[in-house]
């Protein structure tokens, strides 16, 4: 899939996306970057300056170096319990039909992803729409992992409760599993660093 930007031919494999926000959308674009309709985001494309955009980068994406892609990525939510208060609350995973491990190119299929560390800016602004699913920062660092929060209580709701035994909501899930799993699309290419797990 080719776009034309700027007078430009490029290609999809060679973006970069951009962590925008509407009020600021006419400046990106004053700057050069095109605008993606399928994803509803800005990006750069091949032979355009990284550096010029660098506000708009987002801190993910200038300091982390992401282990999964995925272009068919989508929100599984489904019901659980929350493990202090114990109302019933929605719970979410990144749920991918296909990707690619970067690290040593293998593709994947059908997984899941846990214990997520970073999330490009494509990823962070389409996961807005779920807020109880954030990062969880530690108290001594930045640094932490993405997870669900009960929206009554605020209990954060460890992955491994939700992700590792036979059981658990989002256990070798796959689309067109049986049960309460809705999934969402999520439009274009992210790319994200956490743990895979694939259905058994």
């Amino acid at each position: 899939m080719t776009l034309i930007c700027a007078g430009n031919v490029t290609d999809s494999m060679n973006r970069i996306y951009l962590f925008v926000s509407p009020e600021e959308y006419p400046e990106v674009k004053a700057s050069g970057a095109c605008w993606d309709d399928a994803s509803k985001s800005w990006y750069i494309g091949e032979g355009m300056e990284p550096a010029m955009f660098s506000r708009w980068l987002g801190e993910e994406q200038d300091d982390a170096t992401f282990g999964i892609v995925s272009e068919e990525a989508f929100v599984a939510s489904a019901r659980s319990s929350c493990v202090k208060c114990g109302h019933d609350i929605e719970v979410v995973c990144i749920y991918c039909k296909s990707g690619l491990d970067i690290e040593i190119g293998d593709p994947l299929v059908d997984f899941t992803v846990s214990n997520i560390w970073a999330i490009d800016g494509v990823l962070a602004k389409l996961i807005q729409r779920w807020p109880c699913f954030r990062k969880e920062v530690g108290e001594d660092s930045e640094e932490g992992n993405f997870a669900n929060h009960c929206p009554h209580c605020g209990a954060m709701q460890e992955d491994y409760l939700l992700h590792s035994e036979p059981g658990d909501v989002f256990f070798g899930l796959a689309m067109g599993t049986p049960g309460g799993v809705e999934f969402t699309a999520l439009e274009g290419r992210v790319y994200l660093s956490g743990d895979y797990g694939f259905r058994v």
